[in-house]
């Protein structure tokens, strides 16, 4: 039995019918492919007819999913979120470690990310210096949860005795949030994973351990 076609695609060639989805399951393989050519070509740069390519459907389906280019790309950024709260910063809540190495964990498991999501990180680096254009507020959101979830492990740590009582708990924790750009650029600059354990480490170390 030959297999149906449909319009054809950017080539000329028919393009074959989509293997069909639940809702749920078609808005998640869009939105994985939005994230993926934010982040090859750039946020600003993602369109339906993109998305639709990527993803083997009509561009009329995409639109069906994302209106308009405003909601596929504020979708993807709070993929982008959501992802590094509660995949990278909150898993390690529960951690039984001593504070510094909960904050090592969290800091090493970006580096990972980096690694097994580049997608993700690429599109969070253009997102977190995205200061004049729209989206800035939501990022303004995301480091308030960020940076607020890095603190609760300080506090604990200062009430524990991990955490020198001299930190700051509110500055040393956009100082720990910072330091995922600067783990970026090693990472995406050539560095090791162990150059970035052991400046994580230093870091940690000489600023924000307990004696």
């Amino acid at each position: 039995m030959t297999k149906k076609t449909t319009n054809s695609g950017s080539d000329g060639k028919p393009r074959a019918r989509a293997v069909r989805m639940s809702p749920e399951a078609r808005k998640a393989q869009l939105l994985a492919s939005a994230l993926s050519i934010c982040a090859k070509k750039g946020i600003g740069e993602a369109y339906h007819s993109d998305v639709a390519e990527m993803s083997g459907v009509s561009v009329p389906t995409t639109f069906h999913y994302f209106p308009t280019k405003e909601n596929m790309v504020d979708s993807v950024i709070a993929e982008i979120s959501r992802f590094l709260i509660h995949e990278v910063v909150e898993k390690h809540f529960e951690d039984s470690a001593a504070a510094p190495d909960i904050i090592i964990n969290i800091l090493m498991e970006f580096c990972d990310t980096i690694d097994r999501h580049p997608d993700y990180i690429q599109v969070w680096l253009e997102w977190s210096v995205a200061i004049r254009g729209r989206l800035w507020a939501s990022y303004l959101e995301f480091y308030k949860h960020a940076t607020g979830g890095v603190k609760v492990v300080l506090l604990r740590g200062a009430r524990e005795g991990t955490i020198a009582q001299s930190v700051n708990a509110e500055l040393a924790s956009r100082v720990i949030v910072g330091a995922a750009h600067m783990i970026a650029q090693m990472r995406f600059a050539g560095s090791s994973r162990d150059d970035v354990l052991e400046t994580v480490t230093s870091l940690v170390d000489g600023y924000i351990a307990g004696v």
